[in-house]
């Protein structure tokens, strides 16, 4: 994602030693400000990816829904997206068009700007003249079967597609989290599976691509000058790096992962580039970090050398100066030619800039793992927004403005004047999803909405009349405690719930919830469950864990044999994840 020119004439915020980095946009408050002026004194809200390319630096302003470019002056402006959460604009001016989430972005060779619209399930691309139009996805949720391969692009089925990376051919490369697999458009926009896990919600890779195992989440990808291909992966705490010959390898990943690769004993790589000298940069999302890897060794760049810092910025609350003043959460990546790398610091609202004359901590670990396959824990999952999809013509959404306290920015000297607050929009129909609720009962969620994953863990095969657990995951890198909530499944076709509802945080020795647990309520139907509990995530007092809810789940003796998506998970009145299972007849095994 390196540009032609050097993006950044105007320096960074000068670090405060220690390779803590500089501030390119964004003051530190979340909101949406500072169009036409300095961009260190704008405001961005959760950026979640940032791109170079042709002299500027282009961020993914995701809870704005909007894109915003900083010039080689230092000026912002935006150059896509009117605020509102939704899908429009197509053939026209991109600044008037509506997005929905924008979740990563690239630069192509002649200066388009690819950008991954996740919750509209498209990639669109801004011309060079500012025009926007729809390059792949037909605004429909794809399933993993079905869903285009070999056809053109524009009427292919994507599923929340998370990341995207350009080679030198301009080939276009697409990851997405519902359906996890990696997607490559050619030069005549024809799609296929390149990279795709396998038995994930009953899935099975797609004929002729790599197989990347059962956890796997492609949250982030970068394509070398040799046009190979590294994928962060979350799921499986490891960077992946798929060779032009279509060979799938670990580069890195924790100590007890595959054997020849790099051990790392990091949370969740969220994010990767490639730099020209060869290192390639990952984000650890979960442990505040960036790291570098080179000649078989991997080092912190940026963020605690202490492991143990992790656990604090989960927590609300006013940060630690020690903890927050490099990173927090950071979720996107993007070498300049300046010689910086810079990051989504996505809690901080702002896009960092980290010296890559940088001396790298001492706290490596370039030890070789041994064992074949690892272990990942559920917490370090990609966050992804939770929020209800938009219709055809798009929701009236305005852009947040959030109320949270300001993070202190100690790499700021002198620290920014105040910038005013935009009022919030009326809305005829309050967005109150699984997190807009602030916590109850002493509950300390942040006033921002949190940004969750949900996910069923694994697909099942049931023989008719038998029972079985199906495993929900919720998971998030924000605080969140809405209070006491409903939770409504409904079983896919063919199955009923047997009442049987626990809920747990993933690999936890006990379950830390208020009120006692969930509740269970089944309908007459069968197919239908409410659980009422109080969840909490990365809040004090409780692991820094996904909850995982699990429920018991019966086939039908009369039930049709077959696959069945049609079941549903809408966690906290949160949009609606599928749940899928399949019936075994008599004589199958």
């Amino acid at each position: 994602m390196t540009g032609r020119a050097t993006a950044l004439r105007r320096p960074p915020d000068p670090p405060d030693g220690g390779g803590l980095p500089g501030t390119v946009a964004g003051n530190g408050t979340a909101g949406y400000s500072g169009d036409g002026g300095p961009a260190q004194d704008g405001q961005l809200a959760f950026p979640a990816d940032v791109a170079v390319g042709g002299g500027a630096v282009f961020a993914a302003d995701h809870a704005n829904h909007r894109i915003r470019r900083i010039d080689g002056t230092g000026t912002l402006t935006t150059i896509a997206g009117d605020g509102l959460r939704g899908f429009a604009g197509d053939g026209a001016d991109a600044v008037r068009a509506r997005l929905g989430f924008p979740s990563a972005l690239t630069v192509a060779p002649d200066g388009g700007v690819f950008v991954a619209d996740e919750m509209n399930h498209r990639i669109r691309r801004i011309d060079p003249s500012g025009v926007i139009r729809t390059v792949a996805g037909d605004g429909s949720r794809g399933e993993g079967e079905d869903d285009g391969d070999g056809g053109p692009a524009d009427r292919a089925r994507l599923d929340s597609p998370c990341a995207v990376a350009v080679d030198a051919a301009g080939r276009l490369y697409v990851g997405e989290a519902g359906t996890p697999r990696v997607r490559r458009i050619d030069r005549n926009g024809v799609i296929s599976t390149v990279v795709a896990a396998s038995g994930v919600s009953g899935q099975s890779a797609v004929s002729g691509a790599a197989d990347a195992g059962e956890k796997f989440l492609p949250a982030g990808l970068a394509v070398d000058a040799s046009g190979r291909l590294y994928i962060a992966d979350p799921e499986g705490r490891r960077v992946l790096l798929l060779g032009s010959d279509g060979d799938l390898r670990v580069l890195a990943g924790p100590p007890d992962g595959a054997t020849g690769a790099t051990a790392v004993d990091w949370g969740a790589p969220c994010a990767v580039a490639v730099g020209g000298e060869g290192s390639v940069y990952v984000a650890d999302q979960t442990g505040h970090r960036v790291w570098q890897l080179a000649d078989g060794a991997a080092r912190i760049l940026a963020g605690p050398p202490d492991p143990a810092a992790r656990e604090a910025t989960a927590s609300p609350g006013p940060p630690d100066a020690a903890v927050h003043s490099a990173l927090r959460y950071p979720c996107g990546l993007a070498v300049d030619p300046a010689g910086l790398l810079l990051v989504a610091d996505n809690f901080h609202h702002r896009i960092a800039a980290v010296p890559l004359t940088t001396t790298p901590s001492e706290d490596t670990e370039p030890a070789r793992d041994e064992k074949a396959e690892p272990e990942p824990d559920a917490e370090r999952e990609r966050e992804r927004s939770l929020e209800p999809e938009p219709d055809a013509e798009g929701e009236r959404e305005r852009s947040p403005e959030p109320e949270r306290k300001p993070e202190p920015e100690p790499e700021r000297k002198p620290e920014p004047q105040p910038q005013p607050q935009p009022q919030p929009q009326p809305q005829p129909q309050p967005d109150r999803g699984a997190d807009s609720t602030p916590g109850g009962d002493g509950g300390t969620a942040s006033a921002q909405p949190a940004r969750l994953l949900v996910r069923q863990e694994v697909g099942l095969e049931i023989r008719r009349g038998q029972s079985e657990l199906i495993h929900v995951r919720v998971s998030s890198g924000d605080p969140w405690a809405p209070g006491r909530v409903e939770h409504r499944f409904t079983a896919p076709t063919g199955f009923v719930f047997d009442g049987r509802v626990t809920c747990a945080y993933y690999r936890a020795d006990r379950t830390v919830l208020p009120g006692g647990g969930p509740a269970g309520t089944v309908g007459e139907d069968g197919r239908s469950l409410v659980v009422t509990d109080e969840p909490r995530l990365n809040t004090p007092g409780h692991p820094a864990a996904a909850l995982v809810y699990t429920l018991g789940i019966r086939a039908r003796s009369d039930a049709e044999p077959g696959r069945y998506t049609d079941g549903r998970a809408v966690i906290a009145g949160g949009p609606e994840v599928r749940l899928k299972a399949s019936v075994l007849g008599d004589d199958e095994d």
